[in-house]
């Protein structure tokens, strides 16, 4: 990847990553035929959850997004879930009992919330993803209403790619705030992607709260009424939460507990040092860095730490993380894709061709090595 030199005949070095997901997988690659290495995952596969909200419309999808890390890392890959540190012996625990020794440790354990963008807890294999996935997609099929909860990136494209691939059916957006999304975009960009929404069929209800969510279904298709803090009611009879990402704070909340935000996020520097700790470190959706958590940004965050690692062992300067200008590309069905860069709307045709053909899966598998099936 560009980095040198190697430390692979330092047996006082092995970095320890936790969490396969893009973070981590990229920091894996960055390691390889560079430095002693292993990618503990609870998962066998990498979950490409970019393209996960097709994966609920598009039948065989799901097969797409899943990328197994053992053809890709091999010896260097242990599948297991970290459930404790110690920072004096510089060691992770796993569920199974097995303890594994670090030098450098890197959690990079990302962001929990609803499927299809996150996995429930013990969905670890590509079977239990695809029947997932498949059981969604049927849902979609049956049902005539359908209210998504939540306008971020994942609400926003699940009511994109349902409007495209099912135009008989009704596609409300429930979103509690009037930008969609996120709030760094610009007006432009808001003006645009709700004129190609409402263009789509989907209907906006913004600037309102769903306040019976906790009553509603999502496991059925069962006719049902969404009710909004603005007396707003809703007819649908399939209802998809899109809210709630939060931290996934599993393997270090007990451990490291000092180090963490009240969200659960773990406090860092520019070098991605944990607060208070020794040769641990975090990237990806699970640091407090002010900053709209990205896949693409969590790679940055993975190359740049492979390298700051290999000069501190090395005697090389480091380098400091510094956010880069806002950007990100939103799909809305395979016809349709906007995005913004800075202050400047991307072109759409490129957009469609990069992200919305098909969900950038390409690039995953590409990635990791691999041949997509």
């Amino acid at each position: 990847m560009g980095l040198s030199p190697s430390l692979l005949d330092r047996e006082d070095v092995h970095v320890v990553i936790v969490g396969g997901g893009y973070a981590g997988m990229q920091l894996a690659r960055n390691m390889k035929n560079k430095a002693r290495f292993t990618l503990i995952d609870p998962k066998e596969m990498l979950y490409h959850n970019v393209g996960a909200v097709r994966s609920c419309t598009e039948p065989g999808f799901a097969k797409k997004i899943l990328i197994p890390y053992a053809p890709t890392f091999g010896e260097n890959f242990k599948q297991g879930a970290v459930t404790g540190i110690n920072a004096a012996g510089k060691t992770v625990l796993l569920a199974s009992g097995e303890t594994v020794k670090y030098s450098h440790l890197v959690l990079a354990t990302g962001s929990t919330g609803a499927f299809p963008f996150n996995l429930p807890d013990g969905m670890t294999t590509a079977a239990q993803v695809v029947k997932k996935s498949e059981g969604v997609l049927e849902l979609v099929k049956a049902a005539k209403k359908v209210a998504i909860i939540g306008g971020g990136a994942v609400g926003t494209e699940i009511a994109g790619e349902i409007a495209t691939d099912y135009k008989d059916k009704e596609v409300t957006l429930i979103h509690t705030r009037e930008v969609l999304v996120d709030a760094e975009s610009s007006e432009a960009f808001q003006k645009r992607l709700k004129h190609i929404l409402q263009g789509l069929g989907v209907k906006l209800v913004l600037g309102e709260r769903v306040t019976n969510l906790d009553q509603l279904p999502t496991d059925r298709v069962e006719n049902v009424t969404v009710m909004t803090d603005k007396g707003t009611e809703i007819s649908a009879d399939l209802v998809i939460p899109c809210t709630g990402l939060k931290v996934n704070s599993m393997a270090y909340k007990d451990s490291l507990a000092p180090s963490m935000e009240d969200n659960g996020s773990l406090k860092v520097n520019n070098f991605f040092e944990v607060q208070g700790t020794k040769g641990i470190y975090a990237i990806g959706d699970c640091t407090n860095i002010p900053e709209t958590k990205m896949a693409y940004r969590a790679g940055m965050h993975a190359e740049l730490l492979a390298k700051n690692i290999l000069a501190e062992e090395t005697g090389g300067t480091k380098k400091e993380y510094k956010p880069d200008p806002f950007m990100m590309t939103i799909s809305l069905g395979r016809e349709a894709g906007m995005g913004q860069k800075g202050t400047t709307l991307l072109p759409e045709f490129m957009v469609r061709m990069l992200k919305s053909r098909d969900m950038m899966a390409w690039k995953s598998w590409r990635d990791m090595g691999q041949s997509a099936p």
